[in-house]
C-alpha cells in the first residue's frame, strides 16, 4: 500500500510544470563588486539549482555557450548566476568559466558553430574513434579554430580545444539566419504556414524524450522547458516558466473552444480563477492543429483535446498565446538575432 501511494503521488507531481515555492527560501545572492559579473556555460548542459547544494531542487538548465551574469560566488564552489531570460540559480564553479566584457565581445564577433545533431561528442582528435573531451547536445555553441577533413576544430568556452564532426554542426550566424520560423508580423500566409511547420517539426523531434523537472535540453525537458527549447532551436528566446510564457506574444481566446488556435500556438492549463482563488497556470503545450497538442508530461507525447479520442487529455485549456511573428516588439518574446545576447 505504501509503495502504491508513493507511485500515485509521483504521477500527480509529474503532471504539473509550475515549480512550487521551495520550503526553505534560497540564500540571498547579493551583487559583489569584486566579481567581474560575467561567465559562460562550459558544459553541454549545466544544472542550475535553487540552493547551493547538489541535493537542492533543480531550477533550470543552460546550454554550453550561454552567456550568464554572475551575482555571487560563495566560499565553497557554488556560484549564483542569471540566465539571459532572467532566471537566477546556483551552479558549481566547474559548470561555468568567468569572462570579462572584452572576452564576451570577442566571442560575439567570433566565428562559431552550433550543434545541430541531437547528441554528439567533442573529440581529442579528428577521427571517429578519438577520445572524448566533452559531450554536446542540440543547441550548444562553440568557437571555430579551423577544419580538419570531415571535422571542425573548435574551442570550448573554458579554452579546451577539440574536434567535432562537421555533419553535426552548422555555422552559428548562418544557422540564426536560416530560422524560417522567425517572420515579420505581416508575413504572407505561405510564410506563416511554413513557420508553423518548422516549430511542429522541431517539437516532434523531441517525441519520447523523458520528462525532467527543470530540463531544457534534448536530454530531458519539463513542459515549459520543452516549449522554450523548441522555440529557441527555431530562433526565439522565451521566458522560462509556463506562468511567464502565457503573458507573452499575442493572446488567443480559448474560452469558447479551440477554433481560434493555430498550429504552433502555446496552450496553457491550470486552475481557473474563482471567487476564492486566483488563476494558476501549471502546464503548457504546443498546439498541433486538429485538436492535438504535443507536450512534456511524463515524456514528450501527443494528446488530443477532443473528448472521446483514445489519447484524450482531460485538462481544459484556460489560456493560449501566439509566439510566431510577435518577437522584438515588447511582447516578452525576442529573437536570437536581435536579443543582444549572442551578437
Amino acid at each position: 500500500m505504501k509503495r502504491l501511494l508513493t507511485y500515485l503521488l509521483c504521477a500527480l507531481f509529474a503532471l504539473s510544470c509550475t515549480k512550487p515555492a521551495p520550503q526553505t527560501p534560497p540564500p540571498a545572492a547579493p551583487e559583489r563588486e569584486d566579481e567581474n559579473g560575467l561567465a559562460m556555460a562550459t558544459l553541454s548542459v549545466i544544472n542550475m539549482r535553487e540552493n547551493p547544494d547538489y541535493a537542492a531542487e533543480l531550477g533550470t538548465q543552460a546550454l554550453m555557450g550561454t552567456p550568464v551574469k554572475v551575482h555571487y560566488h560563495d566560499n565553497d564552489y557554488w556560484v549564483n548566476i542569471e540566465t539571459p531570460d532572467g532566471y537566477k540559480a546556483w551552479v558549481n564553479d566547474m559548470a561555468i568559466v568567468p569572462i570579462d566584457q572584452a572576452r564576451l565581445d570577442a566571442w560575439k564577433a567570433s566565428k562559431r558553430v552550433v550543434v545541430t545533431a541531437y547528441y554528439t561528442f567533442f573529440l581529442d582528435a579528428p577521427k571517429p574513434n578519438a577520445g572524448h573531451v566533452s559531450d554536446a547536445v542540440w543547441g550548444d555553441i562553440v568557437e571555430v579554430i579551423g577544419t580538419s577533413g570531415k571535422f571542425i576544430k573548435v574551442k570550448l568556452p573554458d579554452g579546451r580545444e577539440a574536434f567535432v564532426p562537421a555533419a553535426d554542426v552548422m555555422d552559428f550566424k548562418q544557422w540564426v539566419g536560416s530560422r524560417k520560423a522567425v517572420i515579420p508580423a505581416d508575413a504572407p500566409k505561405a510564410t506563416v504556414e511554413q513557420a508553423r511547420r518548422q516549430i511542429i517539426e522541431t517539437a516532434k523531434a523531441f517525441l519520447g524524450v523523458p520528462y525532467l523537472w527543470a530540463g531544457t535540453s534534448i536530454k530531458g525537458v519539463d513542459c515549459s522547458g520543452f516549449s522554450k527549447t523548441v522555440y529557441f532551436l527555431n530562433g526565439y528566446m522565451l521566458l522560462r516558466n509556463a506562468s511567464q510564457q502565457y503573458k507573452t506574444g499575442e493572446p488567443v481566446d480559448v474560452s469558447q473552444g479551440l477554433d481560434n488556435l493555430q498550429p504552433a500556438d502555446l496552450v496553457f492549463f491550470g486552475r481557473e480563477a474563482t471567487a476564492e482563488k486566483p488563476e494558476r497556470i501549471s502546464h503548457v503545450a504546443i498546439y498541433l492543429g486538429d485538436g492535438k497538442i504535443i507536450h512534456s508530461s511524463m515524456l514528450v507525447r501527443i494528446n488530443s483535446l477532443i473528448e472521446g479520442e483514445p489519447d484524450y487529455y482531460s485538462r481544459k485549456p484556460i489560456r493560449a498565446c501566439r509566439i510566431i511573428g510577435n518577437q522584438d516588439c515588447g511582447k516578452g518574446v525576442v529573437s536570437i538575432a536581435n536579443s543582444g545576447v549572442y551578437f
